[in-house]
């Protein structure tokens, strides 16, 4: 638990993760793997602890996942990132060599799980 701890104090700034900390400086972009991942992550810290923060701050994650991380055009996927004001910030393909719908594929499953809807 010492780590979702951690993570919550440092890293959470509803609705998301920032992506990291290196050197005292802190990189506010929100990457999509990290907070599908994060979702998954604050779900299990529920699960443990049955403390109700953990599970608010897994649902705002989600919502702001479906708010502003899903690309809404049609047949398209997830933005790569976003930067501090919400707004897709990578230069990247929506898809290419380094990212596929696992995490977000993981993460969907995990929710089913976890919500025991899968019988």
């Amino acid at each position: 638990m010492a780590l979702v701890k951690s993570v919550t104090e440092r890293a959470y700034h509803k609705p998301f993760i920032v992506n990291e900390c290196e050197k005292g400086i802190v990189d506010k972009t929100r990457v999509w793997w990290v907070e599908a991942e994060g979702v998954n992550g604050y779900l299990n810290a529920y699960q443990m602890t049955k403390d109700k923060k953990y599970l608010t701050i897994a649902n705002d994650i989600l919502e702001g996942i479906q708010t502003y991380f899903i690309d809404k055009r049609e047949n398209s996927e997830w933005f790569w990132d976003l930067d501090d004001t919400n707004k897709p910030s990578s230069k990247k393909d929506i898809v290419e060599p380094w990212k596929c719908p696992y995490h977000n594929g993981r993460m969907c499953f995990e929710i089913r799980k976890r919500l025991n809807h899968d019988n």
